[in-house]
């Protein structure tokens, strides 16, 4: 009886809330405590009206493909959860993103918490004249794209109006280290580092990162 009552209830929330995900956690977005960062968002932005900038923007989009291949997944159709460090691919880079908030052009890389330190300083030291937002995703959409963004370069002003300030609008029943959203690398990843020698990605549990003894590149997680 304790069992069937505790899946009404889940069905009931689920059934409730409109969003992507079932509502059976909540976040606070205006507590003491922010909420958990369980991935972020790896923003170039630029104009669509020069086409010199358009195709300037692609081009650094191959160049961080080429530079992260060791690293990268398949490219991913959706922006949240995508379970691995990727290119999002969901809309024509001539075009801004059809549901906003950006104003004009842009492309993104899906990127877990443990590339973090991969990803971003590249883009830092390579974005050219482009703008970079770096923002968290914890399901606060409309904090994550302002008090909680970082940018480099001009800042743009973004369509908040889709987002609702202090509410949580995204990222139900998920959380940091879930499989939307890895903290670490499984057997077999990549786990070195392109800047310097030696291991520099956490690998999962039972599992360490192991280097080339000769040249401490060529770093894989391997099980224990």
């Amino acid at each position: 009886p304790l069992a069937l009552l505790a899946a009404a209830a889940i069905i009931a929330l689920a059934a409730a809330h409109p969003t992507r995900y079932p509502a059976l956690r909540d976040v606070v977005c205006t507590g003491s405590t922010p909420p958990q960062i369980i991935s972020y968002h790896t923003h170039i932005i630029y104009m669509l009206t020069n086409q010199d900038q358009v195709k300037g923007a692609i081009d650094l989009r191959q160049r961080a493909r080429s530079f992260f291949s060791d690293y990268l997944g398949s490219d991913c159709d959706g922006r949240y959860d995508e379970g691995r460090l990727c290119l999002i691919d969901d809309h024509p880079f001539n075009i801004s993103l059809p549901d906003g908030p950006f104003p004009v052009g842009e492309w993104s890389i899906f990127t877990p918490v443990h590339y973090f330190s991969l990803v971003v300083p590249w883009l830092f030291q390579n974005r050219g004249e482009f703008t970079l937002l770096v923002h968290p995703n914890t399901g606060c959409e409309y904090e994550d794209h302002s008090i909680w963004a970082l940018w480099a370069g001009a800042t743009w002003p973004l369509d908040m109006s889709i987002f609702t300030q202090g509410t949580q609008t995204n990222e139900f029943n998920e959380t940091a280290g879930d499989a939307g959203n890895p903290t670490c690398l499984s057997v077999g990843q990549a786990c070195g580092s392109p800047y310097y020698t030696g291991p520099a990605l956490p690998c999962c549990g039972r599992s360490y990162c192991q280097c080339d003894p000769a040249t401490q590149r060529a770093c894989k997680c391997s099980s224990l």
